[in-house]
């Protein structure tokens, strides 16, 4: 909604709030009045800059989010959360008084608050350019540069040619078995190694069994059913093949590029508004990789196992070279610089981004699978609990709740009506990562033997 029509559809009583907080000598008890003079004062680009100025730190970074979503239209329970977790519980009453935000019923009968069109764009430019004057910038490249442009596509193809020309027999818990793995990584263009043993979950349903990128490369061939792993332990390709190389190179990056933003935005939720953001740095220049990490503060936050530098660093900047999007250069003092491409501008322009929507209560993600078959609980949700509880065991209480899955508790879940995949769909729908590859497999396993086994009881009944 435009600044005019939010400043017609709200109550008096909320003008003349604002009317008193920027002194406005107009007619306090005239709609019109207030309107005229509102419209005029908060249209001033002047003002945008100084009310920046005097806002704390947490408060800019929550403005932020504000002004690069789209969508303008919050709901309360949102913006409270938002605010609360900055610790700026005064933010929504303050931030209605100086004209920022506009309480509203009009649209589905619930309390919502509107961001004027023009008042978020003066806060996404003031705040872009306050942002800026903490940065270093530098016009000539570092001493070392990386840029690894449509490699991602071009391994890609190795992938599924290499599943198509060998018979790919996978381990019982369906991953490649370490000859073909380190086979499979002497072909690609851009050198990776396999993991080394220790925690890794929460980018992939592969994560823990391949490298980052050929995680990535593998969970999306799997999700765009381009490979299967059939009943027979084997990797093969499908008939959807052909249409994919039909597509133009730009087109999967791009589709690789949007599954990367789905798959690891689970792990760093404010990723939208981070890419969102690098789209707004200069296109000829070098950008200091530390002063902007500083700069997004806690929209960029640890991930359990991963500390924040790692998480910035290995999910968003090397995910990021690899997608081709960033192209990154070492100086001679060893530190890291990065520069937009050509074919990152493409990808981080336009309606590619999903918009940084906050979880709704019903929709919270409250568990974490692991590839141990540890299953997290980080909230107490008694209704994902209680169903939970029907397949696994409680092996430990308290603040966080730690579930353990055998195959003697699947056999309890799978006895109370749900299938395997049912399972599935229910660990997908509320973890807060994607279910690993593993944890799958040996579940719809669990479900084969104890359908054999029910069905030999069945017999024995009857005979």
């Amino acid at each position: 909604m435009r600044l005019s029509e939010c400043l017609t559809h709200a109550d008096i009583s909320v003008l003349q709030k604002v009317a008193d907080y920027y002194q406005l000598s107009c007619i306090r008890h005239s709609k019109l009045s207030l309107l005229q003079e509102i419209l005029i004062t908060l249209r001033n680009p002047d003002l945008t800059v100084s009310q920046v100025n005097k806002w704390s730190v947490l408060r800019r970074q929550a403005m932020m989010r504000l002004s690069f979503d789209s969508r303008g239209i919050f709901s309360t329970e949102e913006l409270e959360a938002m605010f609360q977790s900055q610790g700026d519980s005064m933010a929504l009453s303050e931030l209605t008084r100086q004209g920022w935000l506009y309480p509203t019923t009009r649209f589905n009968g619930r309390l919502q608050y509107c961001l004027p069109e023009e008042l978020q764009k003066s806060l996404a430019t003031s705040l872009t350019s306050e942002m800026l004057t903490h940065l270093r910038l530098r016009r000539e490249e570092p001493l070392i540069c990386r840029d690894e442009g449509y490699a991602l596509v071009r391994d890609f193809e190795v992938l599924l040619e290499y599943a198509k020309r060998h018979r790919v027999q996978l381990t019982v818990e369906g991953s490649l078995y370490k000859r073909n793995l380190e086979q499979l990584l002497q072909l690609l263009e851009v050198a990776e190694f396999p993991p080394e043993s220790g925690w890794r979950f929460g980018y992939g349903r592969r994560f823990h069994d391949y490298p980052d990128r050929l995680a990535l490369m593998y969970d999306f061939a799997y999700q765009q059913q381009l490979l299967v792993e059939n009943e027979e332990s084997i990797l093969a390709v499908t008939d959807e093949i052909p249409r994919w190389q039909q597509l133009a190179e730009i087109v999967k990056l791009k589709r690789l590029f949007n599954f990367y933003v789905s798959l690891y935005r689970r792990a760093i939720f404010r990723l939208p508004l981070i890419l969102r953001l690098l789209m707004q740095l200069p296109k000829d220049h070098w950008v200091n990789s530390l002063d902007l990490l500083s700069i997004l503060g806690d929209l960029v936050q640890p991930y359990y196992y991963d500390a924040r530098d790692n998480v910035w660093e290995n999910r968003i900047l090397k995910m990021l070279v690899h997608l081709g999007v960033l192209r990154t250069g070492i100086d001679e003092d060893r530190q890291t610089w990065f520069q937009i491409t050509q074919v990152g501008q493409q990808l981080l322009s336009g309606d590619t981004l999903p918009q940084d929507i906050e979880v709704t209560t019903t929709e919270r993600r409250v568990l974490m699978v692991q590839p141990n078959f540890e299953i997290v609980a980080t909230a107490d949700h008694t209704a994902i609990l209680t169903e939970l509880a029907l397949l696994c065991d409680l092996k430990e209480g308290g603040t966080l709740r730690i579930y353990r899955m055998s195959e003697a508790s699947a056999r309890h879940g799978l006895a109370s009506g749900k299938t395997a995949d049912e399972w599935i769909d229910f660990l997908s729908r509320y973890s807060q990562t994607p279910v690993p590859g593993n944890v799958e497999r040996t579940l719809r396993e669990w479900e084969r033997l104890y359908r054999v086994q029910e069905k030999a009881d069945s017999e024995s009944l009857s005979g």
